[in-house]
């Protein structure tokens, strides 16, 4: 509460009074209000508003912000061994971090691969292996404490070639069936190839792509499947 004194009053009497309160404790993303009134009541006078607090998406709050730090993420690759070696850094002080890698959706779907770095061991990187450098794959970092926000790193968001390796042939129906690694939005068909090396589009054979599997039959032995993406494509 504000206090005027006796004199004060005379001398503030039919001017508006801005009162300043800069020491209300309060978390990211939570709505708060506000009532002004008078002690004691002068005519059930009052002022009431909401006000929501910022969410952790600006980086001077996930930096300075204890509810709303993070962490740093940064990553070597060894293709080879097929591991991410991960090195974080501004991280929540005093605190536990966990990192997994997980296939990013909805929500992030956890590969199994995962660890606890220990707060005494902060300046040691942490090694996760993966069996495909798939675009949705990401790296997902958080403080172990409750309700902690992630944040997510995703090192092969542009391998866009790597969704086609679940392209399986059927030799007994000839037809070929594609399940998408990740979930994308694209345009799956037969062309028939000719002999310049061009490929021919057959429109008769185009189906949509989401998540579900994709199965083409296949007319001749020189029909091959491609796939054009549309330019609203999901962002991995």
């Amino acid at each position: 509460s504000v206090v005027f004194t006796k004199a004060s009053r005379k001398k503030l009497s039919r001017f508006p009074v801005t009162v300043e309160n800069d020491c209300t404790e309060v978390s990211p993303n939570q709505q708060l209000q506000v009532t002004v009134k008078t002690i004691p009541d002068y005519c059930n006078i009052s002022w009431t508003t909401t006000y929501l607090t910022p969410e952790c998406n600006s980086e001077d709050l996930r930096m300075n912000v204890p509810g709303c730090i993070t962490g740093r993420l940064s990553y070597v690759e060894n293709p080879e061994k097929k591991e991410l070696e991960i090195h974080v850094s501004d991280m929540l002080e005093g605190h536990d971090y966990h990192l997994r890698l997980c296939h990013k959706d909805f929500i992030c779907l956890g590969t199994g691969a995962k660890t606890l770095m220990h707060k005494e061991k902060s300046n040691e990187s942490a090694i996760l292996q993966y069996s495909r450098p798939l675009p949705c794959l990401c790296i997902e970092g958080w403080s172990a404490v409750m309700d902690a926000p992630r944040v997510q790193v995703c090192p092969f968001k542009d391998r866009l070639e790597e969704l086609w390796f679940k392209i399986t042939f059927d030799s007994a129906e000839e037809a070929l069936t594609w399940k998408p690694a990740c979930p994308i939005s694209a345009v799956a068909g037969l062309c028939e190839k000719r002999e310049d090396g061009n490929c021919m589009d057959l429109p008769d054979s185009l189906q949509n792509v989401s998540r579900e599997r994709v199965r083409v039959l296949l007319n001749n032995k020189r029909n091959k499947l491609w796939c054009h993406h549309h330019k609203e494509q999901k962002k991995m």
